[in-house]
């Protein structure tokens, strides 16, 4: 029998859990810093000598992109990463997730600029030489529309780079730098062959700039993005892919995620703390008012899984047969690269204590594990909801195969894509990027192989030893498709 070494008030931790706030990031509003956790890995992602940063959506792109635009959030990630040089960083958004558009030209002006015989480079150089003269504070292209600033640049480009070299010198000289940033690049047009061509010059100009001194880019990418060997068709391009970055989560990062949550919490913080001082002699520092997560707690599996399993039980049922709670939940949550989102982690974990707190309240753990399993549902609908929004496509597809048993030979799949269902594959398409292979490849275009291969890339599917087709939990249930053992999926 599992004898915890912590006591914790399970109707505090479970109200405190379904009070998780959604962590999605679709603004550049800058997320509650009490909430900012910064695993080990993402500190390199942030540092200034990584240009190319690749996450799938969830993991933090839009996230770091906000807390890099905010001066107070960039201050507190310096500290908590140990990267001084962002204390002395200005930071520009050159594209993003902002309605506005006030830094950058929107898509809309994108596309139609691509489409009047613009160079994307042109684009680009001109965005990066106006932040440039903003930080410099001198006179600015952009007093007019951003079509104008762009034809300027255009049509007087040596001009307008001996401006943003000076800008550079001037801004070296100072002893900062000036961070532009790029995220939401799946924005930047309505077919693969536009976004590519933004891309390659985005990605050509931000290998030019490591050369420079002063000015810096990174740029936040999509793994299908980075993926498509046509963005990197320019010379050297080899030295900047080598040296891109992933953000990931580890399952522990993501538990740290929760316990930072609690310790944190208006309600439960400092009880909480408290029993996790006392029984494991960990120490809690504040930074303006703000708890940090103890060292001890984010590098290894103890004593962090002593006090998941203390909230949680150590089981997935009344015995261990069924599985451990601390590496079910990721493995169930994980797509099948094995990578984990942190939205889907706290929305289970949210779900999970509101159904424990209606259908079990008076268990003497926070979190039943019946609701657990409720929560990773939960979580592969939302997971369903949100890869749908970026690549439409998929829904038609997956829900034509629903009562699907995997793992399955490609054909049993294929099988259930009628013609009716193409018709809604290729309307569900409408302006957003096509699947890459079956949109592009020249082999395989518009065939089924094709859209196989583009949900694997995707991560959705993957193949099996013997060659069939599997599809992991965070997925398979949202769409109902089953699986002998599996979560099972909502009638």
């Amino acid at each position: 029998m599992n004898v915890s070494l912590y006591h914790f008030d399970a109707y505090a931790i479970r109200h405190a859990l379904s009070r998780i706030e959604d962590t999605s990031q679709e603004s550049l509003s800058p997320p509650p810093r009490d909430t900012m956790y910064m695993p080990p890995a993402h500190a390199k992602a942030l540092s200034l000598s990584s240009s190319v940063v690749v996450g799938l959506r969830g993991t933090g792109k839009s996230y770091w992109t906000a807390v890099l635009n905010s001066k107070v959030h960039r201050d507190q990630a310096a500290r908590a990463g140990r990267l001084p040089e962002l204390l002395k960083t200005d930071v520009a958004v050159g594209f993003a997730l902002d309605p506005s558009s006030q830094d950058f030209p929107s898509a809309t002006i994108l596309s139609k600029l691509i489409k009047a015989g613009v160079e994307p480079g042109d684009v680009w150089h001109t965005i990066v030489l106006i932040h440039a003269l903003r930080a410099t504070e001198r006179p600015s292209l952009q007093n007019g529309e951003w079509e104008d600033a762009v034809r300027w640049f255009s049509e007087n480009r040596e001009e307008g780079l001996r401006q943003l070299a000076e800008c550079d010198r001037e801004i070296q000289a100072s002893g900062r730098y000036l961070l532009v940033l790029f995220d939401a690049l799946d924005r930047i047009g309505t077919d693969w062959t536009e976004v590519r061509r933004y891309l390659r010059s985005l990605l050509l100009f931000c290998l030019q700039c490591r050369s420079r001194r002063g000015i810096r880019l990174k740029i936040f990418l999509r793994p299908d993005m980075e993926e498509d060997e046509e963005i990197w068709n320019f010379v050297d391009s080899s030295k900047l892919r080598a040296n891109r970055v992933e953000i990931s989560w580890r399952a522990m990062d993501l538990f740290g995620l929760t316990l930072l949550y609690l310790a944190n919490n208006s309600d439960v913080g400092d009880v909480f703390r408290a029993e996790v001082s006392r029984a494991a002699d960990i120490l809690w520092e504040a930074e303006d008012g703000m708890f940090q997560l103890p060292r001890m707690l984010g590098a290894s599996e103890q004593p962090a899984r002593s006090i998941v399993e203390a909230i949680t039980g150590p089981w997935m049922g009344t015995s261990a047969k069924r599985g451990y709670v601390y590496t079910w939940v990721p493995t169930h949550l994980a797509d099948a690269k094995g990578r984990l989102s942190p939205r889907s982690f706290l929305l289970a974990f949210r779900e999970a204590a509101e159904w424990t707190e209606q259908h079990d309240s008076g268990s003497e753990r926070a979190l039943n594990f019946r609701g657990i399993q409720q929560g990773v549902t939960k979580a592969s609908e939302i997971r369903v909801g949100e890869i749908s929004e970026d690549y439409p496509w998929v829904r038609p597809l997956l829900e034509a195969a629903r009562g699907l048993t995997v793992p399955c030979r490609v054909s049993d799949l294929t099988a259930y894509w009628k013609k009716d269902w193409m018709t809604r594959f290729q309307k569900a398409i409408g302006n957003k990027l096509p699947p890459r292979r079956y949109g592009t490849d020249p082999l395989r275009r518009q065939t089924t192989d094709a859209l196989i291969e583009d949900l694997v890339e995707l991560a959705i599917l993957y193949r099996t030893d013997d060659d069939r087709l599997n599809m992991p939990d965070i997925f398979r249930v949202g769409f109902g498709i089953r699986r002998m053992g599996g979560v099972r999926p909502p009638r």
